[in-house]
């Protein structure tokens, strides 16, 4: 058996690069209305036309190839295949994605498409959204008009992006629409649906005889207890309660940790949602593959004192906030002052990769993994000629990518690696100042696209692994 060829590419996500946000039928979607009017759209921008992708998808895709990317990370927005969530579906919508993945395979570049990445069809979310059990059917139906009509090309499939930070953000930092803030009871029930949701789709995908692969994204949220910790093990067991054991256990293990309904009845969280069938569920949708986006660790030590609140920064050098959070009685965010921070508050910390994987490996066997996201997203000055030397991106992905291919010399189970993003775009409240891109987008001047100097350093890199590969080494 030939050995499987390591897959370099880049990502995106529908809401945040199409544009197109109402054209050949799209629906409503939640980000729409959001961005649309809401106060808490700090920034005041929208996903409306952004590096418009649905008419310059061949422009992009060229440059992934020139770039030597051998895959390609987006996701399907729900709302352009069922422009009310569920019942009549979209033509249009499925020529837009045939056509993205048509272009893909011609170009030689494999297909990596995500179900869900944050934008809910209104219509769905007008109805309660993640916050209601028949989500769970309307997912899985999206999820077969799809299979039906792009699982004879696309072999590597996501159910949702990132479940427990698109939670977090919607319940606990109240960032993302519909924008609660410190909801535990929100936080727990939608993560719930979202994995119960995913176990039907993996279930699907294998019963429909697809011949590909189907996983979850998770964002790497390792826990890390910072030195004088008094009581390390109980803080690190809540943090990973929390923050990962959710997603990962259903997901791979295809069971509840054990200890997290407990933990939901101590503090008074509702759980009355977790019925004994959905344990069927569970073991029936165990993930052929589990993505990671590694950005950052969970640094913890003890609550020390002080409320519950969440440390959120969407203002950029606008703030001194520092990314983190405190929970009563729990656990805080410890700070470590040698570790460099971006402008948003986050921690740079590049052996988190290695941490991940090795912990991946160590709790979960040999399960494949894929890294499905990793950047750094900063400010940026390009030159007369629209270049931008980006060498501060350079660096920080350098040092992520060393860390992954350590770990799996180590022999964890790493097949792919995604940079996140292959052009700058929206970024979320963050707006557009926050750029993540290979490729500048000048959002000014008709949207032209400009390679940077990651653009090459990736395509050398990436080069430079294949020789390593062919030779053997």
């Amino acid at each position: 058996m030939a050995k499987q060829k390591f897959l370099w590419g880049s990502a995106t996500a529908a809401y945040q690069c199409e544009g197109a946000w109402d054209e050949d039928g799209k629906g409503l979607g939640e980000w729409d209305v959001f961005s649309h009017g809401n106060p808490l759209n700090l920034n005041g921008a929208t996903g409306d036309v952004s590096c418009d992708f649905y008419h310059r998808y061949k422009e992009d895709i060229d440059l992934m190839a020139a770039g030597g990317q051998n895959t390609y990370r987006f996701s399907i927005a729900w709302a352009r295949i069922l422009p009310n969530g569920r019942g009549e579906v979209n033509p249009k919508g499925i020529e837009f994605y045939n056509n993205v993945i048509n272009y893909c395979l011609e170009k030689g570049i494999e297909p990596n498409v995500t179900l869900f990445h944050y934008d809910l069809p209104n219509a769905i979310a007008e109805e309660g959204g993640w916050e209601k059990r028949s989500i769970v059917d309307d997912f899985e139906a999206y999820a077969k008009v799809c299979f039906e009509a792009f699982g004879d090309r696309v072999k590597l499939w996501s159910t949702i992006n990132e479940p427990k930070y698109y939670a977090y953000c919607t319940n606990m930092v109240g960032n993302y629409p519909p924008n609660h803030k410190l909801d535990f009871d929100r936080y727990f029930k939608q993560m719930y649906y979202e994995v119960l949701a995913s176990a039907k789709v993996v279930a699907l995908y294998h019963a429909m005889g697809l011949k590909g692969q189907i996983g979850i994204v998770h964002d790497s949220s390792n826990v890390e207890i910072a030195p004088g910790t008094k009581e390390p093990e109980k803080v690190r067991l809540l943090g990973d309660l929390f923050y990962n054991r959710l997603i990962l256990d259903t997901s791979i293990k295809g069971e509840l940790p054990g200890e997290l309904i407990p933990l939901l009845r101590e503090n008074g969280i509702e759980n009355d949602y977790i019925k004994l069938d959905d344990a069927l569920t569970f073991a029936k949708g165990k993930v052929d593959f589990i993505g990671m986006n590694v950005y950052n660790r969970m640094y913890l030590t003890d609550w020390s004192q002080g409320e519950t609140e969440v440390f959120h920064n969407n203002r950029g050098a606008g703030s001194k906030a520092k990314e983190g959070m405190r929970i009563k009685g729990w656990y805080e965010t410890a700070i470590a002052p040698d570790t460099k921070r971006n402008l948003w508050g986050r921690e740079i910390y590049p052996k988190c990769m290695y941490n991940t994987l090795m912990e991946i490996r160590e709790r979960y066997g040999d399960i494949p993994v894929y890294i499905t996201e990793n950047g750094h997203g900063c400010y940026e000055t390009p030159d007369e000629n629209g270049y931008v030397q980006d060498d501060d991106r350079i660096e920080m992905m350098q040092g992520y990518i060393d860390y992954m291919l350590k770990a799996k010399k180590e022999g964890c189970n790493v097949l792919g690696y995604y940079a996140w993003s292959t052009m700058d775009l929206y970024s979320w409240v963050n707006g557009y100042e926050k750029r993540y891109g290979f490729v500048r987008v000048d959002f000014d001047h008709d949207n032209k696209r400009t390679t940077k100097k990651s653009y090459y350093w990736f395509k050398n890199l990436i080069e430079e692994y294949q020789k390593t590969e062919e030779a053997g080494e």
